[in-house]
This record gives C-alpha cells, sequence and structure tokens, in this order.
C-alpha cells in the first residue's frame, strides 16, 4: 500500500481542531493527502491552522460551530458538502474537563460536559453518518474518549460518565453501520500535554506512567491517522488506548 498521499481525494471533518489533539491531527492528515474541515470556536487560531495546512499544500477551511449544537452540526455539514461534495470521515476531538467532586458539582456543570463531550460525539456521528451515506462507499469515524471513560477517576465523575459514553456509543454503533461500511472507532488518550493536562505537574504524575512520561498530540494524531485510513479497514467498534501504559497497571 502506498502511504504517502494515502488520504489524497478524501474530505474529513476534525472538531477542536484549533489547538492540542485536534490540531495535531487535522495537520496529520492533511500531511497524507486529505483534504480538512475544521471546527471550534476560537477564529484566530483555526485560520492559524489552516494556514499550516495550506502550506502543506493542502485545501483546508475553518467553520466556527459548538460541536453540542446541532444547528451548528446542520450549518457545518452544508458548508462542508458545498465546498467539498463529500464526506469520508470525522474525528470527533472537541471536549472539555473541568474537575469537581460530586458534592460540589452541579447539574448545570454535569449537563454541559455532557453536551460537549457525549451529545458533540453523537451529533457528529449522527450527522456524518449522514453524509456518508450520500455516496455510498462507507467510511471512518474516530470518537475521541479518554481513559477515564474506561477506569474512572476522583473529582471526575460527570467527565467519565460522558467519556463511557462515548466509549459504548462507538461500539454500539459500530455494529449498527458495519453493513454500510462505515466504521466507528474510540481513541482513549492518557495524560497529553495540551491546554486541558496544562495544570497537572508532569514530574509528579509521570512516574505513576509506565513510560515515565505525559503523551504529545502528534502521538495521539497518529493514531487517528491509522483509523481513518485504509490501514484499518478491518477495525470497527475498537477502543485504542494511548496513555503510555498507565491502565495496564
Amino acid at each position: 500500500m502506498r502511504f504517502e498521499q494515502e488520504l489524497e481525494g478524501r474530505t474529513y471533518i476534525v472538531t477542536g481542531a484549533s489547538r492540542g489533539i485536534g490540531r495535531a491531527t487535522a495537520i496529520r492528515l492533511a500531511a497524507k493527502g486529505a483534504s480538512l474541515v475544521l471546527t471550534g470556536r476560537d477564529v484566530s487560531a483555526g485560520q492559524s491552522v489552516v494556514g499550516e495546512i495550506e502550506a502543506l499544500g493542502q485545501t483546508a477551511r475553518f467553520v466556527v460551530a459548538d460541536q453540542g449544537q446541532d444547528s451548528d452540526w446542520v450549518r457545518l455539514m452544508d458548508e462542508t458538502l458545498s465546498a467539498f461534495g463529500r464526506v469520508d470521515g470525522l474525528v470527533a476531538n472537541a471536549g472539555i474537563a473541568v474537575p469537581a467532586p460530586i458534592a460540589h458539582l452541579d447539574l448545570e456543570g454535569f449537563r454541559h460536559t455532557n453536551q460537549v463531550n457525549l451529545k458533540g460525539c453523537f451529533l457528529g456521528l449522527k450527522h456524518v453518518t449522514q453524509a456518508l451515506r450520500q455516496h455510498g462507499e462507507g467510511g471512518s469515524i474516530v470518537l475521541i474518549a479518554s481513559i477515564i471513560g474506561k477506569i474512572g477517576a476522583p473529582a471526575h465523575a460527570h467527565y467519565a460518565a460522558a467519556k463511557g459514553g462515548v466509549r459504548l456509543m462507538a461500539k454500539a454503533a459500530a455494529l449498527e453501520l458495519g453493513p454500510e461500511k462505515i466504521r466507528v472507532n474510540s481513541v482513549h488518550p492518557g495524560m497529553v500535554k495540551t491546554q486541558m493536562t496544562a495544570g497537572f505537574d508532569e514530574a509528579m504524575v509521570a512516574p505513576a506512567i509506565p513510560l515515565k512520561r505525559f503523551g504529545l498530540p502528534q502521538e495521539i494524531a497518529e493514531t487517528c491517522l491509522f483509523l481513518v485510513s485504509d490501514r484499518s479497514k478491518f477495525m470497527t467498534g475498537a477502543e485504542m488506548v494511548v496513555d503510555g501504559g498507565w491502565i495496564a497497571q
């Protein structure tokens, strides 16, 4: 298989693409020949990523969108199909994490976390599935979850609930959509150097990780590339854990 431009002619949507894992994934897919539609709420940062992709000789556009709003997904899909004519997959990466002990977590905080992290993935899954059905050739949807959706963590009950939901939603969707050649997999990062983990002291946390360090956004991006590409065309419903070995203990 020729890997150099293996995504040539394909278009992918990446949510939360203005920074961190989303940015790294968008750039990695572009380097393999894909056209990209990037979403987020930071216009300046999003346009900066578009510039990086265009410097690679690929086409990209940034659309301001809230992953948890259905109307934003309708508009996003209209703009994507108008610009590129088709969609070949999705990396649903946008997410938030605001630690809060259960006794101090109000219902609104619980709902907001689930709206972005769980509802947002559902809406992306729904709308991109509809787009994939238009050309009938199948495609690949990657939902970014977390190791916290597999093992839980103190002060993260709301986050664990959302990411655990993403994990099982991916499996259910894989069973439903497999006959249409639409693959759905989840990725479960551990501690990765992003703005979301900036408040953690790596020197204090890393000893608990077998590889003794935090991951890099580019390392999660490699997993996303594998899952959207034909290299993983016999994989669906899988959970890809990328955590330096943390939850193997």
